[in-house]
């Protein structure tokens, strides 16, 4: 019976030294306080300094000043990313203020060319864009946005804006639609076939050979009347870049 004491004294004594190194463990949770975006938490090991994490909340016409543990500012104050030791569990709320100063929006060609200047804004306070002065040979501006993909937050030209922290405008262009044409010959036959429009390239079928000729078989066509050029059967799929004209390609009929 001692051996079975001795056992169980000294497995709870094990369990007793083992929970009593464990470390105890805090949750500060940050909430956003009127902002946008959604409430995280971060653990924090008891008398261990870290970090607090960065804030990730947004607020349209406030800029984020720090941490309170009080709603209305009233608690004790962080700031974001203070290196802190906390002993309880914390909840920290962002602390916002209306912006001062001025901020600048900096426009980027995006594939564009030319340069512009740029563009002062008071913290605030309504403004017009500048005219877009860049230019893209053979592609159309569409306006701006926050990201050069087209995903962020699109403006217009010369669109009246606030900004409450500096920005950057992407310039977003769409390639103009050219338009060539097939002209076809009827190279000895008749009829008429009306010249057929192709988007710059844009695959399409040729349209199908109207022409007819006297004791001949319609083959082909070619770039060359004498069919020296490029071949093309009928209602072959090309894309275009330049306008062609097309000559009918015509085999005798044997015996005739």
């Amino acid at each position: 019976m001692k051996k079975f004491h001795y056992f169980f004294t000294a497995f709870f004594a094990l369990i007793f030294i083992l929970s009593s190194c464990k470390k105890e463990e805090f949750v500060v949770t940050f909430n956003p306080n009127g902002g946008k975006g959604s409430i995280v938490t971060q653990t924090f090991t008891v008398k261990i300094a870290q970090p607090l994490m960065a804030n990730s909340f947004t607020n349209n016409g406030f800029t984020f000043i720090g941490w309170n543990t009080k709603p209305d500012g009233n608690g004790a104050t962080y700031k974001d990313q203070e290196m802190v030791k906390i002993s309880e569990h914390l909840v920290l709320y962002a602390q916002w203020g209306k912006p001062s100063g001025d901020f600048t929006v900096t426009f980027k060609a995006n594939g564009g060319e030319g340069e512009m200047d740029p563009q002062k804004f008071a913290a605030g306070v309504p403004q017009v864009l500048s005219a877009n002065r860049f230019f893209y040979d053979n592609y159309l501006f569409l306006g701006w946005c926050t990201s050069p993909n087209g995903k962020g937050t699109f403006f217009l030209n010369e669109q009246n804006i606030s900004i409450t922290s500096n920005i950057t405008l992407y310039a977003q262009w769409e390639r103009k639609i050219k338009t060539y044409f097939v002209i076809f010959d009827a190279n000895g036959g008749e009829e008429t076939m009306k010249p057929q429009a192709f988007i710059e390239g844009v695959y399409q079928k040729l349209d199908t050979n109207k022409f007819k000729r006297t004791n001949y078989n319609f083959n082909s066509w070619n770039t060359d009347s004498l069919g020296k050029g490029d071949r093309y059967l009928d209602n072959d799929e090309v894309k275009l870049s330049f306008n062609m004209k097309l000559y009918a390609q015509w085999d005798s009929i044997a015996g005739k």
